[in-house]
This record gives structure tokens, C-alpha cells and sequence, in this order.
């Protein structure tokens, strides 16, 4: 059992850090750095990708937003529309944020702001640094334990106030670390085509997975469900489908003669 812990905010003088605002910032400001990092190592112009990257951020804000407030508490914002902009209460779905982007990404290719020969070089650039971001965007939603799944008496569970409960952002950061160490392995033997299929394939399988042991909607941080599975599950459903269709178009490795 792991010892309660949360911090919402730390005061650094008059001012209130918002914790779990500082962690996604970091991790945004870490995908920028690391795509920074890998445009430079294949002798790429950083510029359009990290205008690439800026949008899919600020894309990825909106459509984070705009699912939590139709798929999780609809019946809420209907009766309180003001609150629809207010994010810093809260509110921002992992999926959301992910069509978002890949929205954003989509409207890229479709006025020529990424030409062919580099749509797969910086899709998957963009996974990988994604993938670090990620993880510690997601020490944010640890430290304020917004997302306390079923009570359970797993190890791995936490002894909070409302019981022992197991906390779905720690478990998905220690889900990710096999990827991350996947990463690597590719990174080192030069395949790094598939950094973005295996990135949704992978996430969408520990989603889908990590949701049955979230809490039920009438605890504090419980989600709604449809016909049995949470909104997150069926979008990881598609997640796998599509990374299994972006596996099967990545381009052939050329032959040497």
C-alpha cells in the first residue's frame, strides 16, 4: 500500500503554482525540446515542425476540453455553460487532447504544410516526443490524485481518504514505461517508422485496459459509461484500429542492389 500524498498547489511567495498546470507545461515544453532535438539530428528544418507541434498543442487544448464537456458531464455544462471555458477547474480528457492533435495535423497536410516526403518522418518524430511529454503531463494528475479508480487491495494502490483506492494516472505511467524502453530499442536500430503505430496501438490496449479498474460515476473522480465501457474505451478501440492501419502504410524499406 503507498502512503497518501497531494499537492494541489505550492506557494512560492505570493504566488500559487498550480501543480498539475506546471507538470503539463513541462511535458509540452519537453515534446518541444525532444522534436527540437530529432529535426536537428536528421538534418530537418525544426521550423515547420515545431509550428506543427504549436498547433497541435493549442488543438489538442480544444478538443481535450470539448470532449470532457460532451462524453463526461454533458448534463453540467448544459446547466452551466460559463464553465465550458473555465479549464483551470479542471476537466480535460487524454483522448480529447489526442483527436485534437491529430486534427491539427490532418488540416497540415491538407494545405501542403508538411510535404509527402515528410509526412512520416515527423509523424513519427512527433510520437516520440510525445510519448515523454505524456508521461510527465501525467505526474500533474498524480500529484493531485484526479484520477482514483476502484478500491482495491493491490500493492499498487493508495491509501486515501476515501479508502484504498488504486490511482489510474500512476498505473498508465508505469504502463508506459515498457513503451518508452521500446522507444529506445527502435531509436538504436534505426526504426523509428514505427514509433506511431506503436504508439496508438499501444496506448489504445493500456487504455482500454487500465479503464476497468476506473471508479464508478458516483464517486468524486468515477467516469460515466456507456453500455458497460467508459468513453476512453471505445476511443481506444479505434486508436488500436488505426495503428494497425498506419503499420500497414508505412513506406517499404527501399531494397540496396
Amino acid at each position: 500500500m503507498i502512503p497518501w500524498f497531494q499537492f494541489t498547489s505550492v506557494h512560492i511567495g505570493p504566488v500559487a503554482l498550480q501543480v498539475w498546470g506546471f507538470f503539463v507545461a513541462l511535458g509540452m515544453i519537453l515534446s518541444v525540446v525532444l522534436i527540437q532535438r530529432e529535426a536537428k539530428k536528421r538534418l530537418l528544418n525544426a521550423e515547420p515542425l515545431l509550428d506543427l507541434a504549436l498547433k497541435m498543442i493549442f488543438f489538442g487544448v480544444v478538443g481535450a476540453r470539448l470532449f470532457h464537456v460532451f462524453f463526461y458531464e454533458p448534463t453540467f455544462f448544459i446547466a452551466h455553460p460559463a464553465e465550458i471555458i473555465a479549464i483551470w477547474h479542471g476537466g480535460l480528457s487524454s483522448f480529447g487532447g489526442l483527436v485534437g492533435a491529430m486534427l491539427a495535423f490532418v488540416i497540415a497536410i491538407k494545405r501542403k504544410k508538411i510535404q509527402t516526403q515528410f509526412l512520416t518522418i515527423y509523424g513519427n518524430i512527433i510520437a516520440y516526443s510525445a510519448l515523454f511529454g505524456w508521461m510527465v503531463g501525467r505526474i500533474g494528475c498524480l500529484m493531485i490524485h484526479d484520477h482514483l479508480g476502484k478500491e482495491s487491495e493491490c500493492f499498487l494502490a493508495f491509501d486515501s481518504p476515501q479508502g484504498k483506492r488504486l490511482d489510474l494516472a500512476f498505473l498508465e505511467i508505469l504502463g508506459l514505461v515498457p513503451l518508452a524502453i521500446a522507444f529506445f530499442v527502435l531509436k538504436k536500430k534505426k526504426k523509428e517508422d514505427l514509433f506511431a503505430p506503436l504508439l496508438f496501438v499501444y496506448y489504445g490496449l493500456l487504455r482500454f485496459i487500465l479503464d476497468f479498474w476506473r471508479a464508478e460515476a458516483s464517486f468524486a473522480t468515477g467516469d460515466v459509461r456507456y453500455l458497460g465501457l467508459t468513453p476512453a474505451q471505445y476511443f481506444a478501440m479505434v486508436l488500436v484500429v488505426f495503428g494497425v492501419f498506419l503499420y500497414t502504410k508505412r513506406p517499404s524499406p527501399k531494397k540496396v542492389s
